[in-house]
């Protein structure tokens, strides 16, 4: 827990310690859009740029999809794309397999949470920027915000809690889909400092945009801190922007009252609140509950978030 100026107060339970590396999930998309963010700031991206010139091999149905698509319509998941897609399981080259999606799949309406936006934004930044995405962390979020508990995978597993037992959450969504992959890693075998993700893992290698980062309370801390404390206009429009619930790739709902934040599958979450000058990082490996699967958190966040605002959680419907 803390404000715009220093930690009020951490702790750890269980086999955690305060200090150990979490696996963040979906939480790597606000460390992608970060580094997204820095190069608007420098002048060389808009979240209203068209995306599809920054596509190099978009083929046909692509290129009719996403045609008025833009960096924001990506950044808030109103592009109309598909909420997900094993690309491991399909096993082409990316834009190949995007090709099949965008032609066999409707237009989205409204905002759909789709990690694909963010593989796209993660190719995107390489692409302007001239860097990988270990790069363009390395350059502006370990040097240029000074946060060095924060890295893609794969990571030391003596600094890792484990993330999960195996991917079988991702191996009923493939059966759902009528999809065979024949490389899962081992059930019930903890999976510590390699990320949880499939498409993370088995398909970009460990970096994409939308996971594959792990981190630290502290690290998650200062990129918060930092967002409290900025006036850089590309930071603080990400904030502001309010376009069916979310920030440019913040969350703005309910469950992060009067600030923006955003959770991550493995059980992460980060939310700040300017107006309130108080903010909290949870990190949690909410999928290591063998035999019992995984944990819902959304109560416990919400209920924590409200409560720094000395306000009860509304009741969910």
């Amino acid at each position: 827990v803390f404000n715009a100026r220093e930690t009020l107060g951490r702790f750890a339970v269980g086999e955690a310690a305060v200090d150990s590396w979490f696996d963040l999930a979906s939480v790597s998309k606000i460390i992608c859009a970060t580094m997204l963010f820095s190069l608007m700031d420098e002048g060389r991206l808009s979240p209203d740029d068209l995306a599809l010139p920054y596509l190099d091999g978009a083929g046909e149905a692509t290129k009719r999809r996403l045609k008025s698509v833009t960096l924001r319509q990506l950044l808030t998941h109103t592009s109309g794309i598909a909420a997900w897609y094993p690309f491991y399981a399909d096993g082409r080259p990316f834009f190949t397999a995007l090709e099949h999606v965008l032609a066999t799949t409707p237009e989205e309406q409204g905002m759909v949470y789709s990690d694909l936006n963010f593989m796209l934004l993660g190719l995107i930044f390489q692409r302007v920027s001239g860097l990988s995405l270990r790069e363009g962390l390395e350059r502006y979020i370990r040097q240029g915000l000074g946060i060095r508990e924060i890295a893609y995978g794969p990571v030391d597993p003596a600094l890792c809690v484990p993330s999960c037992f195996g991917n079988q959450i991702e191996k009923e969504m493939c059966r759902e889909r009528g999809m065979a992959f024949d490389g899962w890693r081992e059930d019930g075998v903890a999976v510590r400092g390699e990320c949880n993700d499939g498409n993370a893992y088995y398909y970009w290698h460990g970096a994409s945009g939308h996971a594959g980062v792990f981190a630290t309370a502290g690290a998650l801390t200062k990129l918060c801190q930092f967002y409290m404390n900025t006036a850089r206009p590309a930071f603080v429009r990400a904030m502001e922007e309010d376009v069916c619930g979310r920030g440019l790739a913040f969350d703005k709902r309910e469950t992060f009252p009067e600030g923006c934040g955003h959770s991550g599958f493995t059980g992460t979450s980060i939310y700040f609140s300017r107006a309130r000058d108080v903010g909290a990082v949870l990190l949690t490996n909410r999928l290591c509950r063998a035999p019992r699967g995984e944990a819902n958190m959304q109560d416990a966040r919400r209920a924590l978030h409200y409560a720094l605002l000395g306000r009860e959680a509304p009741k969910t419907v």
